[in-house]
C-alpha cells in the first residue's frame, strides 16, 4: 500500500532522497525546436530526454558514436508522445475518475518527500565537531590520542550521528501534529474487528483526523498485512490469551500508523507546494506521463487484443517456435554483474556483431560452448524460456541464470514435437498482442501526424545536432546543450 510505503519513509529514514524538482531551466528565451498543434517542443525538453538517457546509459553518445543518441529520432519521440497527449485529453481522459486519483496521489507523495527535506533531512546537519566527541566517546584508545580518524571511520559515524538526527526530529516533528490534531477512534469498531473477515458493505469509517476519514478499507489491508509478517509469531504462541494481547497491539500500532500517516499527509498539503512553479512543473510533466499511458491503454490496447483467427494462424506459421523435445544450436556471453551485462547487450542493439563480442568477453568455456547441438531440457528454467522465446538469429536480454548473468543468441533449432495450442496459448496472446499492438499505435500515431499542424525548425535541429556531437566527442559526461 502506497501510505504504508510513505509513512514507512518518512518515519524509519532509511532511505535517502533524491531531488524530484531538479527541473531543466533555462534562462532567457525558450529555443523552439518543433510546433505540434500550437504547442512548442523546446531545447529544455530535448535536453531533459538526453540527460534520461545518459542516466539509464553510461556512455551514450550521438549518432556514429557508442550508444547511437540520434537527436532526430529523439526529436520524433518527442512529437508523438505530444501528439498522444493532446489526443488523450481530446477525448477526456485526463476528466477521468481514476485519471484526477492518480495525479492527486502523486501530489500527496511528493508533498510529503518536500516536507521531509525541509523538517528532517534539511536540518540532520552533522558537525565535524559531534564527530570528533564521537569518536572519542566510543572508538578512541589511550594510545589512540593523536591518530586521526580514517575517512572511511567518519564516514561510518557521520551517517549514524545523522540517522540518529533524523529519527529525532522525525519523532518530534510528529509529536507536535499530534499535539493540535483532533483524532477521534471509533474504539468499538476496532475492538470488534477481525482482519480475517470480510466487511464489505459494513460500516465504512475507523477514525477522523482533523475531520479527514480513515477508511475501514485501509485498516483491514494493513492489518492484514501486519498478521502476515508476523505469521510465524502467532503459530508458535500456545497461549490464547497472550496470542489474543498480541494482536490487540498490533491492531495499536497498525492504526497508530494510519493516523500519523494522515497527519504527515495533510500537513504537507496544507504546505500548498503546488504555489510553486518548479513542483508544478514536475507535476504538469507526470500528468503528461500518466496521459502518454492512459493513450496507450485506453485507445490503442483494446484495439490490439488478439482474436482466436489471429492466435491459430500464428500459431501455425511459427510452429518450431512451440516445439518439445527439440535441440538448440546456440552461442552464450557470461557476466560476473548485471551491470556489465546491459553493456553488451546495448551494444548489440546498436549493431555490434555477436561472434566478436563473445570472443572478447568470455572466457574459453563459454567460448566454446555452442559448438554441437543440445537438448533444450539440459538449460535451466530461465535460459529454456529466453530460448524458446527466440527466432533463428536473435539473441536474448540478460538472463540472470544462478550467480551468472548471460546473453544468447540462437543459431539453429531443431527436432521436437509441437506443443498443443491450449498449452502455449497465453504465451500467444504475449506475443501476438505485442505485435498488434506496436502495429496498431504506429497505425494511431500515422492518423494523428495527418490530421495534424506540424513545424520542425530544421535549421535549429540541426545546430543542436552539430553541438552535441562537438561536446559528445572525447566528452565523459552529458553534453550541456544550452550555452
Amino acid at each position: 500500500m502506497k501510505k504504508s510505503f510513505l509513512f514507512a519513509f518518512f518515519i524509519f529514514y532509511l532511505f535517502s532522497f533524491h531531488g524530484v524538482e531538479s527541473l531543466c531551466a533555462s534562462s532567457g528565451k525558450k529555443v523552439v525546436l518543433a510546433e505540434v498543434n500550437g504547442e512548442v517542443i523546446d531545447e529544455g525538453l530535448l535536453q531533459e530526454r538526453i540527460k534520461a538517457i545518459h542516466r539509464d546509459k553510461p556512455g551514450a553518445r550521438p549518432e556514429g558514436g557508442a550508444g547511437g543518441v540520434n537527436i532526430s529520432d529523439l526529436l520524433q519521440e518527442l512529437i508523438d508522445e505530444r501528439l498522444m497527449i493532446q489526443e488523450a485529453r481530446g477525448v477526456g481522459l485526463d476528466r477521468d475518475h481514476g485519471f484526477e486519483k492518480r495525479v492527486e496521489s502523486f501530489v500527496a507523495r511528493q508533498s510529503i518527500m518536500k516536507l521531509r527535506r525541509e523538517e528532517v533531512l534539511d536540518k540532520a546537519n552533522v558537525s565535524e565537531e559531534e564527530i570528533l566527541d564521537y569518536f572519542k566517546r566510543h572508538h578512541e584508545k589511550p594510545s589512540q590520542a593523536d591518530k586521526e580518524i580514517s575517512q572511511r571511520l567518519r564516514r561510518r559515524i557521520e551517517k549514524k550521528l545523522r540517522k540518529e538526527k533524523e529519527k529525532e526530529l522525525s519523532d518530534g516533528f510528529i509529536a507536535r501534529l499530534r499535539e493540535d490534531a483532533d483524532i477521534r477512534i471509533d474504539e468499538e469498531l476496532v475492538e470488534l474487528l477481525d482482519s480475517e473477515k470480510d466487511y464489505t458493505g459494513k460500516k465504512s469509517t475507523i477514525a477522523h483526523v482533523n475531520g479527514d476519514p480513515i477508511p475501514l478499507s485501509d485498516f483491514i489491508h494493513d492489518m492484514k498485512k501486519a498478521v502476515q509478517r508476523q505469521a510465524g509469531m502467532f503459530r508458535r504462541s500456545k497461549d490464547n490469551g497472550q496470542m489474543e494481547e498480541k494482536r490487540k497491539d498490533l491492531k495499536s500500532k497498525v492504526l497508530d500508523r494510519l493516523i500519523t500517516y494522515k497527519l504527515i499527509e495533510q500537513e504537507a498539503l496544507r504546505r500548498n507546494y503546488m504555489n510553486r512553479p518548479a513542483f508544478v512543473d514536475m507535476v504538469e510533466k507526470r500528468k503528461e506521463a500518466l496521459l502518454v499511458n492512459e493513450f496507450k491503454a485506453k485507445l490503442v490496447y483494446p484495439l490490439a487484443i488478439p482474436t482466436e483467427k489471429e492466435l491459430t494462424q500464428y500459431y501455425n506459421q511459427h510452429i518450431d517456435e512451440f516445439k518439445k523435445g527439440y535441440e538448440v544450436w546456440f552461442r552464450e556471453m557470461r557476466f560476473g554483474d548485471r551491470k556489465e551485462g546491459d553493456k553488451i547487450l546495448e551494444e548489440l542493439r546498436q549493431g555490434a556483431d555477436f561472434e566478436f563480442l563473445a570472443t572478447r568477453v568470455s572466457d574459453g568455456s563459454s567460448a566454446k560452448r555452442g559448438m554441437a547441438w543440445v537438448r533444450a531440457e539440459s538449460f535451466s528454467p530461465a535460459v529454456r524460456d529466453a530460448l524458446s522465446q527466440l527466432k533463428v538469429g536473435e539473441f536474448s536480454d540478460v538472463i540472470a541464470d544462478g550467480k551468472q548473468y548471460k546473453i544468447i543468441k540462437l543459431k539453429g533449432k531443431r527436432g521436437g514435437e509441437p506443443i498443443e495450442f491450449s498449452r502455449v496459448v497465453e504465451r500467444l496472446k504475449r506475443i501476438v498482442g505485442r505485435e498488434k499492438f506496436e502495429k496498431k499505435l504506429s497505425e494511431y500515431l500515422s492518423r494523428l501526424h495527418k490530421a495534424s499542424k506540424i513545424k520542425i525548425h530544421k535549421k535549429t535541429l540541426k545546430g543542436i545536432e552539430e553541438r552535441y556531437w562537438k561536446n559528445s566527442t572525447g566528452a565523459t559526461e552529458s553534453p550541456a546543450l544550452a550555452d
